[in-house]
């Protein structure tokens, strides 16, 4: 966690907050989902984290993403966003968050997976069949339901045609 948003947990307090936050679905070359892990959290998530402010949906991507696993996401498509009631949660800050995820395929990719001793994360791979539901992060079981029923196969690397969608970069 940010010290941006760290410190506006601690001056909003349990006021309901809304926070977005940018996601991937990056993938392996045969369509299998990364899903990462802080050692002390119990669940896996989606690489990606909460934007601060002033700053661009894809450049907040590209940060959270290199950070948690050495990959950079030069431009990416957003595929969907995510909001509701069921994804509310209270963090372990005590914040009351009503979470936006703003899902994106990446581009182009570069680099590869390697642990950052900042912030040291596990990575693992899953097919859409095997994501283990119930040790998923609460708020992104409607991501993973969504990955689960359009991409079962895994997100093509060909088929899709990304230019029918804006990119950013």
């Amino acid at each position: 966690m940010s010290e941006y948003i760290r410190n506006f947990h601690r001056l909003v307090g349990s006021f309901p907050v809304v926070e977005c936050s940018a996601l991937t679905f990056l993938t392996d070359l045969q369509g299998n989902l990364l899903l990462i892990r802080a050692p002390e959290e119990p669940y896996w998530k989606l690489p990606g984290g909460a934007l601060e402010p002033d700053e661009k949906l894809i450049h907040c991507l590209q940060r959270h993403v290199m950070n948690q696993t050495g990959v950079f996401i030069e431009n990416g498509v957003l595929l969907q966003v995510f909001t509701g009631t069921e994804m509310s949660y209270i963090s372990i800050d005590n914040a009351n968050i009503s979470p936006v995820y703003a899902a994106f395929i990446p581009g182009n990719v570069r680099g590869t997976l390697k642990r950052n001793a900042e912030f040291p994360m596990e990575f693992r791979f899953f097919a859409s069949w095997n994501i283990p539901m119930t040790e998923v992060f609460p708020p992104m079981l409607a991501c993973m339901d969504y990955y689960r029923e359009y991409f079962p196969e895994g997100i093509p690397l060909q088929p899709l045609d990304l230019d029918r969608f804006a990119k950013y970069e």
